[in-house]
């Protein structure tokens, strides 16, 4: 089930979180985004347990995916399609993100859902691209 995060859940997105940005908790300030209207960030939970989240920003015509992750106990389990299932679904949007070059799993997942790459960001992630992947609705 997809929902709103709620503050009891900070402490769990943040370790999340951690397993994919090493500074997640000091990058993504993520007890004050209820304080920011554009922003919005829903947690995957099953059985009570957060499994992961996605969290987004908000414009005009498009979303803004800033990160998408799934706790690595429960990666395989299609996780990552139900929530960006559910973003496609609730906004009815162009949605544009960046992911790195090396991420083949994220990028699989991604054009699962039909986005495709529009830039890349050479040596953003130091030695390795970004590659900018746009879905059109």
């Amino acid at each position: 089930m997809l929902r709103e995060y709620t503050v009891e859940d900070l402490d769990i997105i943040n370790e999340i979180g951690s397993q994919i940005k090493e500074d997640f908790v000091n990058k993504y300030d993520v007890i004050n985004i209820k304080n920011r209207d554009y922003e919005d960030l829903f947690v995957y939970v099953d059985i009570d347990i957060v499994k992961g989240f996605i969290h987004i920003e908000k414009h005009i015509d498009f979303i803004d995916i800033i990160n998408i992750a799934v706790d690595k106990n429960y990666q395989r389990e299609g996780i990552g399609s139900k929530l960006l299932e559910s973003i496609i679904n609730k906004y009815n949007l162009r949605i544009l993100l960046e992911v790195r070059e090396s991420n083949i799993s994220a990028l699989k997942l991604y054009e699962k859902f039909k986005f495709k790459e529009i830039n890349r960001r050479h040596k953003y992630y130091g030695n390795e691209d970004a590659i900018v992947m746009e879905r059109s609705i």
